[in-house]
């Protein structure tokens, strides 16, 4: 079929199918898993809620105040990348790349179709439309999104991620296909900058290979063939270029538009078996061993200097990551002065400061809370909206749907040190075992004398 590549057979075609297989299903698949929160929180396990600015993933519950963490999962991932590429060269490209997932999904439509009697283009809408449907999954609850999208139900965002992501799917599947990876990607414009010579990449063993020439024409004597004989191994019956995605020629060399997804290693090694001459005309190896003329091919070098500066950078990003993930703060509070005015001088020689105080808690169970000002700190506290006019030492919140929004008032007597401008401690307890759940600093404001 004209524009779709031949299918392969062989180990590399079915780490791909796999591992698609593993991508796919994540895709479509995680978005229905349960995690039980308590009430009123989502039930799904991995959720970007939107309208609420978090993002839910298993026991976690991140706020945009955690960007941090996802900076640094983000460079961890990048340093990954880096690491695989100067190991294997484009491997992420060709194993599990979105658009070489979906292309190759799209390629298996087209060949599952030729010879029977079923429209492929109806076959790739209802993976486009699934593939938008499969997305919005990931900002919804899941197991409702389709009755919602169905009765006409659903918030309009839904509707646009089906239609948009549904309609890139087919634009970038269908139509634009290698191009992508040929003109439109610039990932392989960075990975000159992240091979060496001794990184493994799909090579032709030109030194193997060369000069091409039907079977029937006699074997180098080099090669084990008759004396006075000329054609290498290669018996130029392009199946390494039929079978390629990207439609290239590998016995060129290597190239930008060569992904790495060693289809056509399969294919050589399936025309080796038939002709009897052994594997590993074309392979995965280094360009060091292939200069070297030799038989066999060289192990990856994952502890060489440039893979383990990537790696480097990477365990510390993603240690980092994982460490404030493990010790994130149970809640959120801030504690924001009011500065018309700074502060009030009371009847009976107190200073008083207004504070807006705002708490959101990340664990269901926190219903309510203690403030309190650290030792040391003399002051009385009290909620604006309450009867008190007096004040304590300590007071009790409760949080409504794990939020307060509040006015407190914190005043220090007289005699006591509140000149100019001195440092606050606002202690934010459990209030059933008074466990600390976090600490909020702000300053003090007084009069200058």
């Amino acid at each position: 079929m004209k524009g779709v590549p031949a299918t392969a057979s062989g180990r590399y075609r079915r780490i791909k199918t796999g591992l698609a297989c593993l991508l796919l299903g994540w895709f479509f698949l995680v978005p229905f898993l349960r995690w039980d929160r308590g009430p009123d929180l989502p039930g799904q396990a991995i959720l970007f809620d939107l309208p609420g600015r978090r993002l839910f993933l298993f026991g976690w519950e991140f706020w945009p105040q955690d960007l941090p963490i996802a900076v640094g999962l983000l460079v961890g991932a990048a340093s990954l990348l880096f690491y695989a590429t100067a190991l294997a060269g484009r491997v992420w490209c060709g194993f599990a790349c979105p658009q070489t997932v979906w292309t190759d999904l799209f390629f298996a439509v087209d060949r599952f179709c030729e010879h029977r009697r079923i429209p492929p283009v109806l076959v790739k809408i209802a993976i486009a439309l699934l593939t938008g449907f499969g997305f919005a999954c990931w900002f919804t609850d899941a197991p409702t999104l389709a009755g919602r999208l169905l009765g006409g139900s659903a918030a309009p965002g839904s509707y646009g991620a089906v239609l948009i992501i549904g309609g890139l799917t087919w634009l970038l599947g269908v139509y634009a296909k290698q191009r992508v990876c040929l003109h439109m990607c610039p990932w392989p414009r960075f990975q000159a900058a992240l091979l060496d010579r001794d990184s493994q990449v799909v090579t032709y063993q030109a030194w193997r290979g060369e000069s091409r020439g039907r079977k029937r024409i006699p074997l180098r004597e080099d090669l084990g063939g008759e004396p006075g004989g000329t054609r290498g191994d290669c018996i130029d019956c392009t199946r390494c270029v039929a079978v390629c995605p990207t439609l290239i020629d590998i016995r060129d060399g290597l190239q930008m538009g060569c992904i790495g997804c060693g289809l056509c290693v399969d294919a050589c090694d399936t025309v080796m078996d038939k002709i009897g001459r052994p594997k590993g005309l074309i392979r995965f190896d280094s360009e060091t061993n292939a200069n070297a003329k030799s038989w066999t091919k060289t192990l990856p070098r994952p502890f060489a200097a440039k893979p383990m500066l990537f790696l480097s950078v990477a365990v510390l990003a993603l240690g980092a990551a994982l460490f404030a993930m493990l010790t994130l703060s149970p809640l959120r509070a801030d504690l924001d002065p009011q500065r018309n005015p700074l502060f009030v001088r009371l009847s009976d020689g107190g200073i008083r400061n207004d504070f807006l105080l705002h708490i959101q808690a990340r664990q269901p169970g926190l219903s309510t809370l203690r403030l309190r000002l650290a030792e040391g700190e003399a002051g009385l506290l009290r909620l604006a909206s309450s009867g008190d006019h007096i004040g304590a030492e300590t007071v009790d919140v409760t949080l409504d749907q794990r939020e307060l929004r509040e006015r407190l008032l914190i005043t220090r007597p007289a005699g006591a040190d509140a000149k100019g401008r001195s440092p606050l401690h606002l202690l934010v307890q459990d209030a059933r075992d008074g466990r600390l759940l976090g600490t909020v600093e702000t300053q003090f404001w007084g009069p200058e004398s």
